[in-house]
């Protein structure tokens, strides 16, 4: 019960990286034929931010679903990040009169790009899910599992990060380490 608060509170902060993380998520899922319960984006469960969807069937299907829309994420939102933080800690933009509007640009940039990392991985269930395809009992060859090993461990940890909203309190830190040192 208080893991699903802390998650929500989580989601709540980054609400437009939760959204956009479930549309992909609902996009790869229409791509790789996989049935989608419940198309509710935002809700107040322990699934906000993510697709409700029906067992997976393949395995390539749940890596590249776990994967994918958290990638999608991070490509478009670490370059939002890096340019609302270079603007904010790096060149100091100050928010007085003359440049109000690019401190605000640049706010907003920061904010979008750090919603969108901090939003990044699958719910647990599929993690776990994706594990078990992978390394349980009827898994993958030992070639795959060698290869996929790293990603698929990372998307792991990261689920679990994620569920306890650590991955936002690790950025915010890391962030504020960065700056800093600017």
């Amino acid at each position: 019960m208080i893991s699903t608060v802390i998650y929500l509170i989580g989601k709540v902060l980054t609400f437009p990286g939760a959204y956009i993380k479930a549309f992909f998520e609902h996009l790869i899922a229409r791509a790789f034929s996989i049935p989608v319960e419940d198309t509710k984006y935002l809700r107040n469960t322990d699934g906000c931010g993510h697709v409700e969807h029906d067992a997976i069937d393949s395995k390539a299907k749940a890596f590249f679903y776990c994967l994918l829309p958290g990638l999608f994420n991070a490509i478009i939102g670490a370059p939002m990040l890096y340019m609302g933080f270079a603007g904010l800690f790096f060149f100091k933009v100050p928010a007085d009169s003359s440049t109000a509007l690019m401190f605000i640009v640049y706010c907003l940039m920061f904010y979008l790009g750090f919603s969108l990392c901090a939003n990044q991985y699958p719910l647990m269930e599929d993690a776990i899910g994706l594990w078990h395809a992978l390394y349980g009992k009827d898994g993958a060859n030992l070639f795959v599992k060698i290869v996929l090993f790293i990603p698929t461990a990372a998307i792991v940890a990261g689920a679990f990060l994620e569920r306890y909203a650590l991955n936002i309190l690790l950025m915010a830190g890391a962030v504020a380490a960065a700056a800093l040192t600017a």
